[in-house]
């Protein structure tokens, strides 16, 4: 068995819930990994054959990562999710500046029926071209390039890759572009009219999602920010956000691919909603917000979790304290198995390189 078929059989282990020989590590950080390795934020979103190559040595260096989720990105394809304009380093913002979302209310109540009645992929087109600068267009090299990252993590660096396609309800578009004050007050104030144009807009993600599932991947993300019910009701939430998400979920596992649910936010309160889901089959990725104990108690064996160093302890915190986490973050939730180490979300462009290795080295020494 190669290193590759290694890491992999591992990760699925902790998937499925069984037995595993060390616990494994799924590294996230985007930003984190090609800044730690000498590359500007500039660098890093355009020249991605660089950025694959700082990603690459840097799982050689740390042998104890078993899989990774991004090993290049560029802010030019977040707008598909939030519908908001980015601020990007080299163009923007200074080089080494952290890419940026500005949210400001970019659509009316108006543009709801405009959706329901003529569809709303050519709305979105449109919308992205004359209302958020047309991101899109400088996004070209990452989605002819993405396809090659996964492969060299496989090839060079013996690492699968966890976030290959990515599905979010259509709440993240439209709080992103209503700004999600107002979006709630529309869910308040006109619930059908608002319904109506989730469900128009939902076909058209659906399949670009299903779409992106077509080669296989190992694993894909299914992810829930705006979403995430503290924001809402249980009533709401089960309305307008449950039936997408678990759509989205049943599909990804109809194509034999591993749901990643990168919920972030407190989701607590829907704990026991997604027993409702096959068990041994999704990981739940949380960012700290949500009680992973808690977690593990709901879920038992239902479900692996994948998580959840806090990014401020990672900025901010000491190699001691990061340690002592992460292993009573083991011992507690997945001593045997059910348990990926990984950052609350994505480690932190400013994360203490000191910090980053005290995470990965406590893995290396908890004695499964």
């Amino acid at each position: 068995m190669n290193l590759y078929e290694k890491n992999l059989e591992r990760t699925l282990k902790a998937v499925h819930m069984e037995k595993v020989d060390k616990i494994p590590v799924s590294f996230n950080g985007p930003a984190y990994l090609p800044h730690r390795m000498g590359l500007t934020m500039a660098e890093a979103i355009t020249d991605l054959p660089r950025t694959v190559s700082a990603a690459v040595e840097f799982c050689r260096q740390h042998p104890v990562i078993d899989s990774i989720h991004s090993p290049c990105m560029t802010p030019y394809t977040l707008p598909m999710l939030w519908l908001a304009e980015v601020k990007a380093p080299g163009v923007d913002l200074p080089d080494d500046e952290l890419w940026q979302v500005h949210e400001k209310e970019k659509m009316s109540v108006d543009d709801y029926q405009e959706i329901i009645d003529h569809g709303y992929a050519p709305w979105m087109d449109r919308y992205m071209k004359e209302r958020i600068g047309d991101p899109l267009s400088k996004a070209g090299h990452y989605f002819s390039y993405a396809g090659t990252a996964i492969q060299r993590m496989k090839d060079e660096a013996g690492i699968p890759v966890m976030n290959c396609a990515y599905a979010a309800t259509p709440i993240e578009n439209f709080a992103g572009a209503r700004g999600i004050i107002n979006f709630f007050l529309d869910i308040m104030e006109e619930p059908e009219l608002v319904k109506k144009a989730m469900d128009a807009a939902f076909g058209p993600l659906f399949d670009s999602y299903v779409n992106g599932l077509k080669s296989h991947p190992v694993g894909a993300w299914v992810g829930g920010w705006r979403a995430a019910p503290q924001l809402m009701s249980h009533d709401t939430w089960m309305e307008f956000v449950w039936p997408y998400l678990k759509r989205f979920i049943d599909v990804t596992l109809e194509m034999d691919v591993v749901p990643v649910l990168h919920f972030d936010s407190c989701w607590e309160s829907e704990l026991e909603t997604l027993k409702e889901l096959p068990a041994k089959r999704c990981v739940l990725m949380l960012d700290g917000t949500t009680d992973m104990r808690k977690a593990r108690e709901v879920l038992d064996d239902r479900m692996c979790l994948l998580g959840d160093v806090p990014s401020s302890m990672l900025a901010f915190g000491t190699p001691e304290k990061v340690y002592d986490y992460c292993t009573r973050l083991i011992r507690d939730v997945g001593p045997t198995t059910g348990l990926m180490l990984s950052s609350g979300c994505d480690c932190p462009l400013n994360a203490r390189d000191e910090n980053v290795d005290a995470m990965l080295q406590a893995a290396m020494d908890y004695t499964v």
